[in-house]
């Protein structure tokens, strides 16, 4: 250990200085995005996925413990199936049809968050969950299993121990991944061009699975490259099918990723006739992807079918150019070379050009080239697939759908600096002043996404009036998720769409023996016409706003009194 340690000195530091600036930034994140959310309560909450403002959910869970989980584990896979097809088969139709909104105490809020001690190891509850919703549910079980050391307690270093956790393997497969290309001289200016940027702090920051899908991508692309050079033979089978299997139970968009991959490698080996490495090869990959398919047979139907998967291409709200452009444009930002990048290709075009008349470019190997367009061919091509099927763009959605691609692309960069520079130590020279320079361009002028820092304020808000009811308005059923953090703060929380005509609030005992409550409507709503609707419904006769915040949180806070 300690030879290791003195041999790897250096790049154990750019580790953790790396992490370093992922605890930096973690501090100042304040609030969450509702999909945050929606992570830890699908990991932790045993009655549904969402948190909901009517007892559908208890009634759903009570049915299914009690009538599907029932009999030995043969009957409770045939009955849980039939369950997740047609609930309704189950269960009483006017009991589940009841979506009458109650107030919720901060109890049944923090029940969403944390994971209760009965409820330890409940991963039979996280599964189910998951088979509601569109992802497969390796990163939801490991959410539940770090959340049981923190029982009924929420935070959000739960998560961001798993992403760093990833992350730091991420580093290390980049080292192993440039030490496999023979350029160990790039792997600390790699480290920091990726771990420094914001596309990867974005990734660390946000709490969902996209740090640990490209963990496994960029792990996915380490045995690809040591395929090959091991004249495509994999030699540790076992850890190449549970690359390919925890990648597949992370996130789909693994697979575009690995297809892409392995349909170029595919086309290679039949051109040159190599039929036997080629159905050897696949053989690995069906392997995989079965057992995939008979531990989360939900996968079928979330892929091919699914709003958010193949069958949810036409959901975009951009046209396919947009997408396009607006991912390259995020790859620019994220890597921060809005400022640098015309600087850095001008620079490269005259130094190529004055390598190419002194007759000094070095030569490249055709295994180089080879590797070189296997960085490069999937990750325009995966941009184009995401392009034609990812379902939102925007602030909120960033660039994580191409989070997976940022290792490669770092790797990338650098290494192809290394078919023009022959010596290593003006490769490593040029490589770091670049990574610093980027580094400190991007901690000077951008930010991480998800930070939420405006939240703070809000909940402030929430514990000075921790004592009072709070009604929050919204125009959805899921959004309302990213305030769980004030539902758990708040005496009772009353959650309301904004048809708030169809509940009468004059008939509310709670609000009817208070003087005071907190009132609550996003911004994009048509705030004077729900606060006169709120008043007229309540009894109650006074306005005073408390708070109004235009970014990230998007909502005005009234005290409303008699």
């Amino acid at each position: 250990m300690k030879e290791y340690i003195k041999k790897n000195k250096y790049v154990l530091l750019t580790i953790i200085i790396l992490c370093g600036i992922m605890f930096y930034f973690i501090n100042q994140k304040q609030g969450f995005h509702e999909d945050e959310i929606f992570s830890y309560g699908s990991s932790n909450y045993k009655y549904d996925n969402v948190y909901r403002s009517f007892g559908y959910a208890e009634a759903r869970q009570d049915i299914l413990y009690n009538q599907v989980l029932k009999g030995n584990l043969f009957e409770q896979a045939n009955n849980l199936y039939n369950f997740l097809l047609n609930p309704n088969k189950f269960t009483k139709d006017a009991e589940l049809a009841k979506e009458i909104p109650i107030f919720r105490p901060k109890e049944s809020a923090l029940e969403y968050l944390a994971i209760q001690k009965e409820d330890i190891f409940n991963y039979a509850s996280v599964y189910i969950n998951q088979a509601n919703d569109v992802h497969p549910p390796l990163f939801y079980f490991l959410v539940h299993f770090i959340s049981t050391i923190f029982y009924n307690q929420f935070s959000k270093y739960i998560i961001f121990t798993l992403n760093l956790i990833f992350f730091i393997g991420t580093l290390i497969i980049i080292k192993k991944i440039l030490e496999k290309l023979k350029h160990k001289e790039l792997t600390i200016p790699t480290m920091i061009l990726y771990g420094a940027s914001m596309g990867a702090i974005s990734t660390v920051m946000f709490q969902r699975m996209y740090m640990m899908v490209t963990f496994f991508s960029t792990l996915y692309l380490y045995f690809i490259i040591k395929f090959i050079k091991d004249d495509y033979k994999i030699k540790n089978k076992i850890l190449f099918i549970l690359t390919i299997l925890f990648g597949f139970l992370t996130q789909y968009y693994f697979c575009i990723y690995i297809v892409l991959i392995y349909l170029l490698i595919s086309i290679y080996l039949l051109y040159k006739k190599e039929f036997k490495k080629l159905f050897n090869f696949t053989k690995l990959h069906v392997i995989s992807a079965l057992i995939g398919i008979i531990f989360y047979p939900f996968s079928i139907e979330d892929i091919f079918f699914s709003y958010r998967g193949l069958g949810g291409s036409d959901n975009k709200t951009n046209t396919f150019l947009e997408n396009m452009s607006y991912y390259f444009e995020q790859i620019n930002k994220l890597f921060s070379l809005q400022n640098f990048l015309l600087i850095f290709i001008i620079l490269l075009a005259l130094i190529i050009g004055y390598k190419i008349v002194k007759k000094e470019l070095p030569k490249v190997s055709n295994l180089d080239k080879k590797i070189m367009l296997l960085f490069i061919l999937p990750i325009i091509l995966f941009i184009t697939v995401v392009s034609k099927i990812a379902p939102f763009l925007g602030e909120n959605y960033t660039s994580r759908y191409i989070m997976l691609l940022f290792p490669a692309i770092a790797i990338s960069i650098f290494y192809l600096l290394s078919f023009i520079f022959k010596n290593k130590k003006v490769l490593f020279s040029i490589t770091f002043i670049v990574s610093i320079l980027l580094t400190i361009n991007g901690l000077i002028n951008s930010t991480p996404t998800y930070l939420y820092k405006d939240y703070s304020k809000v909940m402030d808000l929430a514990n000075n009036y921790q004592d009072d009811y709070f009604v929050y308005i919204y125009d959805n059923y899921f959004t309302h998720l990213n305030s769980m953090p004030e539902f758990a703060t708040y005496k009772e929380s009353l959650i309301l769409n904004k048809n708030i005509h169809d509940f009468n609030l004059l008939d509310n005992e709670k609000l009817n023996n208070s003087n005071e409550f907190i009132l609550c409507i996003k911004n994009w709503l048509n705030k004077g016409e729900i606060l006169n609707e709120v008043l007229k419904n309540s009894g109650y006769t006074k306005y005073e706003i408390l708070l109004k915040l235009n970014s990230d949180v998007e909502s005005t806070y009234y005290k409303i009194t008699k």
